[in-house]
C-alpha cells in the first residue's frame, strides 16, 4: 500500500467516513472508525457496520470507494 493510499485511509477515519470495502472474498459497507494492529500486529481497518466493529486487513483491501461525498477520494484500488 503507498503511503498516498494509507493517508487517504486515515482521512476516511477522522472524518467518519461511510465506505465500501472490497476485499478478495468479501465487500463491506461501514463508518470508517480507525486504523488498529489486531492481535497478530496485522494493520486493519475498524468499519462500524451496523451494530458491529469489523476488522478488515489492510493489505486485503482490493477497493475502496468512499460513499461519503468528499474532496479527497472517490475510489481508490490497490494492487
Amino acid at each position: 500500500m503507498k503511503c498516498e493510499q494509507s493517508d487517504l485511509i486515515e482521512i476516511a477515519c477522522m472524518k467518519y467516513f461511510i465506505l465500501k470495502v472490497k476485499t478478495e472474498t468479501e465487500a463491506f459497507e461501514g463508518r470508517a472508525k480507525d486504523i488498529v494492529y489486531d492481535e497478530k500486529r496485522i494493520q486493519c481497518l475498524v468499519i462500524e457496520q451496523g451494530s458491529e466493529e469489523v476488522m478488515i486487513e489492510l493489505d486485503a483491501i482490493k477497493e475502496l470507494t468512499a460513499v461519503t461525498q468528499n474532496p479527497f477520494f472517490e475510489t481508490i484500488r490497490f494492487s
